[in-house]
């Protein structure tokens, strides 16, 4: 008989979902022949004569469309409908990110639903992969999620993802720390005990963890007393692509750019344009005042030309497709010392140069925070790692990792499956509960 479980990893960029086989983490193909599901979705339109163009992009529109039980898309077909036709629809990018916010009885409900549909996918994927079904998961969570309600957040967010896995017919469901899975899914590779410096820079959260580590340590149940410091923060992947838009691409829209008085042109627009993880932002910049508001902005501008890419920004609805570029930029930087952004969709032949030094510019805050998260985390332990081991999506900038050379020169690291380590530790720790 099969065992009837699945660790899922429902994260901010990528989801997977596994079970191990001969005590060996197994993934399910959930996006054709990938084990990674981008966590992306693409709800389409249903034209109608009485649907109003101008409702505002997120609440009233994606409520509409859910509860008309629209056609949805998923990861990468999502991602391809989105980039051919952007107003037949909306992109709902990193839902994960919202779910700490402070949202909304009517916001909560949404994505609520959002996550119900993502769910649904991944529970069929993997039940056709297993030939079995898997009415057991263990859900990976950040020790925090994105928002700023600290507790009060998290617990909402875990809330909504444990509605959403009812609903779509789990029957038992716990929760892991992300952190923890990464490093049980290092612990296989262990001959002899080592203290790990987790480092888990995922798209939404960074979690900072310092664990004994162990063969024999793997056969215990209860490894509270092997977390011997930990610290965990609202940074992630997302917010470093969101600020490299923000700095290295909207000065091509007129940000930073001077009104005909002399004075700067007003920030807040440029912002919530590219602000995907933020609803209220989203909502500000998308609703139909905006229209007449960069109009205003381009009769004041010194620089029209470039405030008019911005009106077609608004009116294509590419905030996501700005972010992409920034992020894809972002990935490139872990392998050369500058990149070529194209920009055609906003303008034909717009083009930006991006360096290493305008990243690190651009997500300064965010590595500040990821270093005080480490010397909190070792602080608290009182004692030094033998080895990092590095996990998530943006453990791969040069930022963070020379940020970690400087902090702990003498200690070696260690490049674990960034997209799928978490997913793959979800995998041992499932098997231990349910099996």
């Amino acid at each position: 008989m099969q065992a009837c479980y699945t660790g899922i990893d429902f994260g901010t960029s990528n989801c997977t979902a596994g079970w191990l086989d001969h005590n060996e983490p197994v993934l399910a193909p959930l996006d054709g022949d990938s084990p990674y599901l981008s966590s992306a979705l693409y709800i389409e339109k249903n034209r109608s004569d009485d649907q109003d163009d101008d409702e505002p992009y997120i609440n009233e529109s994606l409520s509409r469309l859910l509860q008309q039980q629209a056609k949805v898309q998923l990861g990468q077909s999502a991602h391809q409908s989105y980039s051919s036709n952007p107003l037949a629809g909306v992109f709902i990018r990193s839902p994960k990110s919202m779910l700490g916010s402070r949202l909304t009885p009517a916001q909560s409900q949404i994505y609520r639903q959002i996550c119900t549909l993502l769910l649904k996918d991944i529970k069929q994927k993997a039940e056709l992969a297993r030939g079995a079904e898997l009415p057991y998961a263990v859900l990976g969570r950040p020790v925090h999620f994105q928002g700023i309600d600290g507790a009060l957040g998290d617990d909402r967010a875990e809330a909504i993802l444990r509605s959403a896995a009812k609903d779509v017919g789990f029957q038992d469901i716990q929760f892991a720390y992300e952190p923890v899975a990464a490093a049980v899914e290092y612990e296989r590779s262990l001959t002899k005990e080592q203290l790990v410096l987790v480092v888990d820079i995922g798209g939404g959260t960074s979690d900072i963890s310092l664990i004994r580590l162990g063969p024999k340590l793997a056969l215990q149940t209860d490894r509270s007393n092997d977390l011997l410091g930990h610290a965990g923060r609202r940074i992630g992947g997302v917010d470093m692509d969101i600020k490299l838009a923000i700095y290295s691409l909207m000065p091509l829209l007129g940000r930073g750019s001077l009104a005909t008085t002399g004075r700067p042109l007003p920030n807040t627009l440029f912002s919530d344009a590219v602000n995907i993880i933020d609803i209220q932002a989203q909502e500000n910049f998308y609703r139909e005042q905006s229209a007449s508001e960069i109009q205003s902005l381009i009769q004041l501008a010194n620089e029209p030309h470039k405030v008019s890419r911005l009106r077609t920004l608004y009116q294509q609805h590419l905030s996501y497709y700005l972010v992409q570029k920034a992020e894809q930029a972002k990935i490139a930087l872990a392998e050369h010392a500058r990149v070529q952004v194209e920009l055609n969709r906003l303008e034909a032949e717009l083009t930006q140069q991006i360096d290493l030094m305008m990243l690190d510019q651009a997500i300064y805050i965010e590595l500040n925070g990821i270093k005080k998260l480490i010397e909190h985390s070792l602080a608290s332990a009182a004692a030094k790692p033998d080895v990092i081991f590095l996990t998530g999506g943006a453990s791969a900038a040069k930022g963070i990792i020379q940020l970690l050379q400087q902090l702990l020169p003498d200690v070696p690291l260690v490049h674990g499956d960034r997209f799928g380590s978490v997913g793959k530790g979800l995998c041992t720790i499932a098997a231990r509960h349910f099996a």
